[in-house]
């Protein structure tokens, strides 16, 4: 009788136990806080990105300014296993941004593009870090000037760019300091787009949440 009843009570009692145990913990800062918020401010160079990378800066009269809203995808997801040998975070994001020039009316994009991050530094104890690099499309209002000089057909879609690294202080890792290019061009052909390239080069703030 006695035995009977134990067993009764482990059918009923297994069930809610298994259910109420805690799912897998979040193996990242983006896993814990899937969502995040950027806001950037990028001055437009008139120097290629290679010239960028090692330093060489030429200042064009034009600025941006974008938002942009983030999503981590989640880390069962086909894509982000499937890149996971790589690159441990990978995520969804659309950008609106505003391009205002000494020489033409403001221009509007939109930017959707995928990221993908690294966020597994050893000296994240530090200086909470991460770098990323998104892959997208571009569509501008109009053609930016710089696209335009001393170039035909050119076009308003291209092929869209962003090199970024975040810093955030240990115990405050949702609100980063960004730094960032935001590259436009036609991907040598790829669009059949005239355009030059257009780089902005900047700062901004990002904020993470569930």
């Amino acid at each position: 009788m006695h035995k009977k009843l134990i067993k009764l009570l482990i059918i009923c009692l297994f069930p809610s136990f298994v259910f109420a145990m805690p799912l897998k913990a979040p193996t990242t800062l983006n896993d814990r806080y899937p969502w995040a918020f950027t806001y950037y401010y990028g001055l437009t160079v008139s120097d290629p990105l290679a010239r960028i990378v090692v330093g060489e800066l030429h200042r064009w009269p034009e600025h941006i300014q974008s938002a942009e809203l983030a999503y981590t995808l989640n880390e069962e997801n086909v894509l982000r296993r499937l890149l996971s040998p790589i690159v441990n975070v990978v995520q969804i994001t659309g950008d609106v941004t505003m391009r205002k020039g000494a020489n033409e009316h403001t221009i509007y994009e939109l930017d959707p593009y995928l990221a993908l991050r690294w966020t597994h530094l050893p000296w994240n104890q530090y200086v909470n870090t991460s770098f990323a690099f998104g892959e997208g499309i571009s569509y501008a209002s109009s053609v930016p000037a710089l696209e335009k000089k001393g170039n035909d057909n050119t076009k308003r879609l291209l092929n869209l760019l962003i090199f970024e690294a975040t810093f955030a202080l240990p115990h405050y890792p949702q609100w980063q300091l960004v730094a960032r290019i935001h590259h436009r061009s036609g991907a040598y052909g790829l669009y059949h787009a005239g355009n030059s390239g257009s780089n902005d080069v900047g700062f901004g703030i990002k904020y993470l949440f569930d």
